[in-house]
């Protein structure tokens, strides 16, 4: 119920739609009550009086009350399904947007194919839910509550008896809808396993091929497809279970029904008129009823899913504090800062200070937490501890004022399957041109001018269009574009060949002379131009000084020098 609740509070801001669908509604059943009305009319003045006047009069009747009732049908139907598919699409941008106002930290903790699924499938779910289940749950109960009152109006004690059996049908709406219900969430569950499988195939297919790891994908593929496959089935299983239970219920009324009539006809009591115009509201009232219990047993066996997308809209934000960062001015201290995901421990009490225009390189062997460090600056990641830009600690800042005197580039390059200039303009908005071709140019993209369309060129997805080494100098430019107060080089530029490298290091040490930079680089002959190196070992700063002093203390970064693992 908590979940339908919260379904219909997003409907409401639509609910004037609602209301005119029911209008609708009320036309549909009016035209549909008429028809079951003038039967009687056709069977004993026509067919049994041969009146001629009243058989033009009865077909017109007839005719206008069908165009009616279809006319109340469209508005009815059309008008929920605006309603449905607006608050459809307001679900999806709430769910996109959450997922960008998460923290970093969800993205590492949760498999994307489960992410992905909830957005997806689950997001089609709620559209079965909306454009299909609750229109008809507006729509038809209102024709059915219509066609009984002709029922009860024909031949009241009949109809009560028949009224009888809509309890039974309310059981197998609660048996069916639970296990459809129970059955849909694994289907879901499964669907988000497999959705992970995929996408990590395809992100690693060349790996895949190489290390012929084919049969051990394949394995897990048809495990998760299996669980798909037999919670599917016994979802369709219940389902066609409750139709045909429905039917048989409804064949045994209709049999009853003519056995009574034809006795009261044969007795006298009812006019063959009464009796087919009670048929005829018989035979309508049951596909309202029918489409009505079925969209209760699917909107029963759906809830669930309602949940999984609410688990992932009810997910914490980032937050953010309410100091504007308006220049950055004298620098950043660490004190005592710890980093902890789960159960394992990133940072261990880390002191640094970094001041406004310096330039520190980073070095540790893997693991070691010069990732998490950095990534702490423009908060992607939680920390206890203190860490204070000019003088206020950072979660202070507000976020957005915060991130904007930042720029990260990394060895995992982000490109959007859009133009190279569409990728570019991430950075800012308003570049010019010139801009562009500038930053182009300092991260060494000459490739771009040799495209045939140039700056419109599609990337492709991920970028997959460009090498690997293009598509980190695209990331760079769209560093130089930014122009940021604080730097930041995460192995940006480990896809670069050794000259290739140093040319462009040259061009980002020149271009952000006056900035502040913090570069994780994988060659020590990168940091060789910072102003003092940091050495990390096991979440712990256990070095720092320039490249020659680290060398002579002999230590961790000359133990890395010389075993060779960065060079």
């Amino acid at each position: 119920m908590e979940n339908l609740l919260w379904l219909l509070k997003k409907l409401k801001p639509y609910f004037p739609l609602l209301l005119l669908s029911l209008v609708g509604s009320l036309l549909q059943s009016g035209g549909a009550t008429a028809i079951t009305l003038l039967v009687k009319g056709i069977i004993d003045d026509v067919f049994i009086l041969k009146d001629r006047e009243r058989l033009i009069e009865t077909i017109l009747l007839l005719l206008l009350s069908a165009f009616i009732m279809q006319a109340g049908f469209f508005l009815s139907k059309y008008l929920v399904s605006v309603a449905s598919e607006k608050t459809l699409r307001d679900i999806r941008e709430e769910v996109f947007s959450k997922l960008l106002r998460v923290p970093y930290t969800f993205f590492v903790k949760r498999p994307a194919g489960d992410i992905i699924s909830r957005v997806v499938s689950d997001v089609d779910k709620l559209r079965q839910i909306l454009v299909e289940h609750i229109p008809t749950l507006l729509r038809e109960p209102l024709v059915g509550v219509a066609l009984i009152g002709v029922l009860l109006y024909r031949d009241p004690l009949l109809t009560l008896i028949l009224v009888v059996v809509l309890p039974i049908m309310s059981l197998t709406v609660k048996y069916f809808g639970g296990k459809k219900g129970k059955h849909m969430r694994r289907t879901q569950e499964g669907t988000a396993e497999l959705t992970q499988v995929l996408s990590q195939t395809l992100q690693g297919v060349e790996n895949v091929k190489v290390f012929l790891a084919e049969k051990k994908l394949i394995k897990s593929f048809r495990e998760f497809n299996e669980k798909i496959y037999s919670s599917s089935v016994k979802t369709e299983f219940y389902v066609a279970g409750n139709t045909a239970l429905n039917y048989i219920t409804g064949y045994l009324v209709v049999a009853g029904v003519f056995f009574y009539g034809g006795y009261r006809i044969i007795e006298g009591h009812l006019t063959p008129g009464d009796f087919v115009s009670y048929l005829t509201a018989l035979f309508m009232v049951q596909p309202p009823i029918l489409n009505s219990q079925k969209a209760l047993m699917n909107l029963k066996g759906s809830l669930p899913v309602v949940g999984r997308v609410r688990e992932l809209l009810c997910m914490e934000e980032e937050t953010s504090g309410n100091v504007p960062l308006e220049e950055f001015r004298e620098g950043i201290e660490f004190k005592n800062v710890s980093v902890e995901v789960g159960s394992k421990v990133i940072l261990r009490n880390v002191n640094l200070t970094v001041r406004r225009g310096d330039r520190v390189g980073i070095v540790g062997r893997t693991g070691s937490g010069k990732s998490t460090l950095v990534r702490i600056i423009p908060r992607l990641i939680d920390y206890s501890g203190s860490v204070r830009l000019d003088g206020v600690e950072l979660k202070d800042y507000r976020l957005d004022s915060l991130r904007r005197v930042i720029g990260l580039a990394t060895q995992e390059t982000f490109l959007l399957n859009a133009t190279i200039r569409e990728n570019l303009l991430i950075a800012k908005e308003d570049a010019t041109e010139e801009e562009i071709k500038k930053a182009l140019e300092l991260a060494l993209c000459d490739f771009v001018f040799r495209l045939e369309k140039g700056l419109d060129t599609v990337v492709g997805e991920r970028g997959y269009t460009l090498s690997g080494g293009e598509r980190q100098r695209l990331s760079l430019a769209r560093l130089f574009l930014k122009n940021p107060e604080i730097v930041i080089l995460d192995e940006a530029t480990s896809a670069l060949d050794l000259n290739t490298e140093k040319r462009v290091l040259k061009n980002l040490f020149e271009f952000f002379k006056d900035k502040t930079m913090l570069v994780i680089a994988h060659r020590l002959s990168n940091v060789m131009e910072c102003d003092r190196i940091v050495v990390m070992k096991e979440g712990v700063i256990v070095e720092e000084g320039n490249f020659y002093t680290l060398i002579e203390k002999r230590g961790e970064f000359f133990n890395i020098f010389r075993e060779g693992k960065v060079v």
